[in-house]
């Protein structure tokens, strides 16, 4: 049946023969595996070297004693070096892990670490958790950072964003393992960590955000500050109810995932609503030091902040700062006392405060209810360097424990007519006018302006005088700032448009944003003192200001390392504004401070004989007070309103409330920065002016004034006006006729015909043209109808010979010898000389 077949020969190829089973060993597949796996430990053994080695010797250098080290007290010295005060940059106080109640310290393993009591430092499961999530995901999704990771973190601050900085936290995280217990790092971490709204630290937060302390808190409390961790800033309950109470119950239901909370009681908890305390400030804060610290955030950074134990060196000057603070409480007061005042005093709001705190302790009203809030009349203070724009004082209100909300730097409110200077500023800058250029002083129908209404006639607060009148005649440009008209101002500014006007408060530092409206001319618009003392500054420096202001100027570690130096760059000057109109305005708003608006400075207030100028500001309805001016050195600004906008009181004037506060201070700063000589421009020409007329001066320009003891004296009725050149003039004074003109100048005058007005002074020359008759009117100047009524001068009879030539007035011959070549001069005779033998 079979038929026998020869053997198979084996068919050889490259994997040998055919048919023949090799053992796995043999096969490629192995053979590649295998050399995939020495190329991996290879590799591992290279990275290892490579990286992981020396981050774990790195790892070695930390020294762990500095997680003992919480934040040390930074020192902030004055412009003098001299010490002002030492500050937490950071609102910390440590606890022990012995306050922190057991429900805490659940919901914080719950939430950060569930393993924390289980692993050395490093969650590898959670690791490998992340990983794979993340790789599912495409990008970072999950963080697998232990408490340990998380405190070695916060503590050596690792911040870089790299995979070597997670190794390396992670060996160091083994590390303090190694050294300190579980409760020791909890304690450690807990002191440490930022919560939202500076603060730092457990107790911190309990304190912020619930009033009470750590050991009191409840579960819902604890679980809203655990869920704070991850993003604290977003989260925090103050700012973000509900994103707080989202995470609240995740950290709640993270409870009952680990077994440390049932289902019901976790369902009963986040049916309670979100209360948070009533918040208060930092009780070892005060505007400007609060200020500093926030400035010192903002320049290093809040991490490197938080380390502290920095030397702060800002330009605050400790006398004129002091001056500051004492000087706007008193005058405030000093205001609240004043009959029928109507308004909540500073006195009064301490009686409301002390009787809430009663109240709270003895548990009469609800803890979630919120603080009073401060209805007083408040103030802000700001004094600057003109040379860099350094602050050297600030008050941000009358009181920090009450609000801490900055006026001086953060208040945005109207300005009034303390932003008149910079319509001239800008006015001036035109070609053709300057301080002498006439502007009409007349009613002006509101609808031009639109302030307060929109009918009747605009009024003139601005004069800081109770029933101002206009003089229905064309003023000076001066004399309407001096004075402080809103008619002539509103005029004036529209000769030159809003948009000019714009252009040149911005320049000159105003940032906020304006009205393209006329009432941007009365200071409608919004800004802040700090960009108002700004945009003073260039009238003392010919239009060179500081190109910010700023508190902060150097800032050092514990070892005196420079942490911050401000660039030099930054402390320079920038030309804002043109120089001429910048002098012309100064030379207004010094006649303004003297014997305009803001004369009561010297005449009521005491204030100092030095080079200052200034410029009352009374916004609509009394609302907003403010005063700002300047020396050559310093610029300073005044403001006083309250915080929701309402009527101080009816005639609340700013040179009333405000000026005091600044005439106090900028007397204070003298003596540490003495007042210069304000020089014009070079290029600017000098004129002399009428200070009556305004118009340029004749030799008549003189008033009688008494002096002292009564006598009447002579003076030169005059001054000097910079203007830009080629401008046009307008003619002569008309105003003065010689009554004022000293003895001395009178008898060198002679009588000429034209009714009682005398000659113009001869000249030194002139008495050998005494023998020459004045030309006299022959008749009437004006025939016929005179539509102008003119005065007319009345002819005066003169005597003539027969033919009607006139008779020539007789000439003493020892006086004046008549000869062909004009009058010869007679000299007497010489004395005559006697000779003694």
């Amino acid at each position: 049946m079979f038929r026998d077949d020869p053997d198979p020969q084996p068919v050889r190829n490259w994997r040998g023969e055919a048919g023949l089973k090799l053992p796995f060993y043999r096969r490629g597949w192995f053979s590649a595996l295998v050399a995939l796996f020495i190329l991996g430990l290879v590799a591992a053994f290279g990275v290892y070297s490579v990286v992981v080695a020396p981050l774990r010797r790195d790892a070695g250098k930390f020294d762990l004693e500095e997680l003992n080290k919480l934040e040390s007290a930074s020192i902030i010295y004055d412009r003098n070096g001299d010490e002002m005060s030492r500050l937490y940059v950071l609102n910390r106080t440590p606890v022990p892990i012995t306050d922190v109640p057991q429900h805490f310290i659940d919901a914080l393993v719950a939430q950060e670490d569930s393993r924390f009591f289980k692993h050395d430092g490093v969650d590898y499961i959670g690791l490998a958790r992340a990983v794979w999530l993340n790789l599912q995901a495409g990008e970072v999704t999950q963080g697998a950072s232990t408490i340990t990771q998380q405190l070695a973190r916060q503590t050596f601050k690792l911040l870089e964003k790299s995979y070597k900085r997670k190794i390396l936290e992670a060996f160091i995280a083994q590390r303090i393992e190694k050294q300190f217990s579980k409760p020791e790092i909890l304690e450690l971490y807990l002191n440490r960590i930022f919560f939202g709204a500076n603060f730092y630290g457990v107790q911190a937060a309990a304190q912020g955000y619930f009033g009470k302390d750590v050991k009191e808190l409840s579960i819902e409390e604890s679980a809203t500050i655990c869920g704070l961790i991850k993003s604290p800033n977003n989260i925090q309950p103050v700012k973000h109810p509900q994103r707080a109470l989202k995470e609240r119950n995740y950290v709640l239901d993270r409870m009952v995932a680990e077994g440390t909370l049932t289902v019901d009681d976790a369902e009963r908890i986040k049916l309670k609503p979100l209360i948070t305390a009533p918040q208060s400030s930092d009780p070892r804060l005060s505007y400007v030091f609060d200020a500093v610290r926030r400035e010192v955030v903002d320049l290093v950074g809040e991490d490197r902040a938080s380390i502290g134990g920095s030397r702060i060196f800002p330009r605050i000057d400790q006398d004129v700062q002091k001056t500051a603070a004492d000087a706007l409480n008193t005058h405030l007061a000093e205001v609240e006392t004043r009959p029928g005042y109507e308004h909540q005093t500073f006195a009064q709001f301490r009686s409301v405060i002390t009787d809430y705190r009663a109240r709270l302790k003895r548990g009469e009203i609800d803890p979630a209810t919120q603080r009073p809030k401060p209805e007083y009349l408040q103030g802000a203070v700001l004094m600057i360097d003109n040379n860099d724009g350094s602050v050297l004082a600030m008050v941000g209100g009358r009181d920090f424990g009450d609000s801490q909300f900055n006026r001086a730097t953060d208040g945005l409110r109207p300005v009034g007519t303390a932003f008149t200077p910079l319509v001239y500023a800008a006015a001036f800058s035109s070609p053709g006018i300057y301080p002498g250029t006439k502007v009409d002083d007349a009613p002006l129908d509101n609808r031009r302006v639109m302030i307060g209404g929109l009918t009747g006639i605009l009024g003139e607060w601005g004069a800081e005088v109770d029933n101002p009148k206009w003089s229905q005649a064309p003023m000076s440009s001066r004399e309407a700032l001096v004075m402080g008209r809103n008619s002539a101002t509103i005029r004036l500014g529209e000769r030159v448009g809003v948009p000019m006007v714009k252009q040149v408060a911005q320049k000159a530092g105003v940032t906020s944003e304006m009205r393209d409206y006329p009432s941007t001319f009365l200071g409608a618009s919004e800004a802040r003192l700090s960009e108002m003392c700004l945009a003073f500054s260039n009238f003392p420096t010919l239009g060179s200001r500081p190109q910010k202001t700023h508190l902060i100027q150097r800032i050092t570690d514990s070892n005196e390392k420079a942490v911050f130096q401000i660039a030099a760059t930054a402390l320079q000057s920038v030309q804002s504004m043109d120089p001429i109109a910048a002098y012309q305005t100064h030379t207004c708003l010094v006649d303004a401070l003297h014997r305009g608006t803001g004369s009561p400075a010297v005449t009521d207030y005491k204030l100092g004989e030095f080079v200052a100028g200034g410029k009352t500001g009374t916004h609509y309805e009394f609302k907003d007070l403010w005063f700002l001016g300047y020396t050559s050195s310093v610029t300073c600004g005044v403001w006083a309103g309250f915080d929701k906008q309402k009527t101080i009181f009816p005639g609340a004037f700013s040179n009333r409330i405000v000026l005091p506060v600044w005439t106090d201070l900028i007397n204070a700063s003298v003596t540490r920065f003495p007042p210069q000589e304000i020089t014009p421009p070079q290029v600017a020409e000098r004129v002399e002016m009428c200070s009556r007329s305004h118009m340029r001066a004749t030799d008549y320009c003189y008033d009688k004034v008494k002096d002292a003891d009564g006598r009447e004296k002579s003076v030169r009725a005059t001054y000097f006006e910079y203007i830009r050149p080629g401008t046009p003039l307008e003619g002569f004074c008309n105003m003065h006729t010689g009554e004022g003109l000293p003895k001395e100048i009178a008898q060198f005058q002679h009588q000429n015909t034209f009714g009682n007005i005398e000659a113009a002074p001869l000249v030194a020359d002139a008495a050998k043209w005494i023998h020459i008759e004045p030309v006299r009117m022959q008749a009437l100047t004006i025939i016929g109808e005179d539509p102008y009524n003119a005065e007319q001068a009345v002819p005066r009879a003169r005597p003539v010979n027969d033919d009607g030539t006139p008779i020539r007035k007789a000439i003493p011959v020892d006086a004046v010898n008549e000869s062909d070549d004009g009058p010869v001069l007679k000299l007497p005779p010489p004395p005559p000389m006697k000779i003694d033998l």
